[in-house]
């Protein structure tokens, strides 16, 4: 919140037990809270990837990573105004998605996070002392700025 301005009204699709949407809400947002599976949060059973009307203009996320693509892709069926997931920064990494995703709308800003985080589920309990082992950083696009010749700009958090 402090490197992004967003519009009042904000989607969550894989809100989960609703870490990001409660943080949205404290920031004053307008959240709309939807997730697949039923973790104790938000409206369930709503596949974001089948998804044929946006719920939001903007969108604010961390995906499953092994659905990451689908989400960005999805967001822009959906034309999306804005939208952003928090993905491990090795989703920089691959011909295909630079193909795919970051030839054709890449993301005008990457915010990467200076310290290393640890993700933890809901379900999993967290061992005392536990230390960040996986690099990740917000990825931000605005639909109204797909094209080719975006020059992505990167930052720390």
């Amino acid at each position: 919140m402090q490197k992004e301005d967003f519009l009042q009204n904000v989607w969550e699709p894989a809100c989960g037990d609703g870490a990001i949407s409660r943080r949205l809400e404290l920031h004053g947002f307008n959240v709309v809270s939807t997730d697949l599976n039923d973790f104790g949060f938000g409206s369930t059973k709503i596949d974001f990837l089948l998804e044929q009307k946006a719920l939001a203009d903007q969108v604010i996320t961390n995906p499953p990573f092994k659905l990451a693509n689908q989400f960005v892709h999805q967001c822009q069926r959906l034309k999306i105004r804005k939208y952003a997931m928090l993905l491990r920064l090795a989703f920089l990494e691959g011909q295909d998605r630079k193909k795919s995703i970051f030839d054709i709308y890449p993301p005008v800003r990457i915010w990467i996070f200076s310290k290393r985080l640890t993700m933890w589920r809901g379900d999993e309990e967290r061992p005392e002392g536990s230390s960040g082992t996986t690099a990740y950083a917000w990825f931000i696009w605005e639909n109204s700025r797909f094209h080719n010749s975006v020059q992505t700009t990167v930052g720390w958090i």
